[in-house]
């Protein structure tokens, strides 16, 4: 008996540890809608609301975003309980922010088009 203990010991969280890694190769992709832009501290709603998409692959930094059908290539950074991206643009660049437990958008652009904008995410 005492043998079997320590094997389950053994066998048990291994087991565990199996189920719970992510898949390599995996793609991630985050059916977003900017819903606010917001400029000098005030948020207002836009008319139309811009759809976006975002994608990762498990285990890679590289990612794309698709904006209004044009899509580039960023950097993907894993957060805590969020996942990072970043556009590297002319004269400045875009961090997209989704949270993995809302859904939650932020967008941040800095240089000459620096604003802020918030939307909202869906994890296909």
């Amino acid at each position: 008996m005492k043998y079997l203990a320590a094997l389950a010991a053994l066998i048990l969280p291994a087991a565990a540890q199996a189920t719970t890694q992510k898949t390599p190769g995996a793609e991630f992709v985050y059916e977003c809608q900017i819903e606010e832009i917001c400029k000098s501290g005030k948020c207002s709603p836009l008319a139309t609301p811009t759809k976006i998409t975002l994608k990762r692959i498990e285990g890679q930094s590289k990612g794309t975003v698709t904006v209004n059908g044009e899509e580039a290539e960023l950097h993907v950074f894993k957060g805590l309980g969020a996942n990072e991206f970043l556009q590297l643009a002319n004269g400045g660049s875009i961090g997209y922010t989704v949270n993995n437990t809302s859904g939650s958008l932020a967008i941040r652009a800095t240089g000459a088009n620096s604003r802020n904008e918030r939307g909202t995410c869906v994890i296909n």
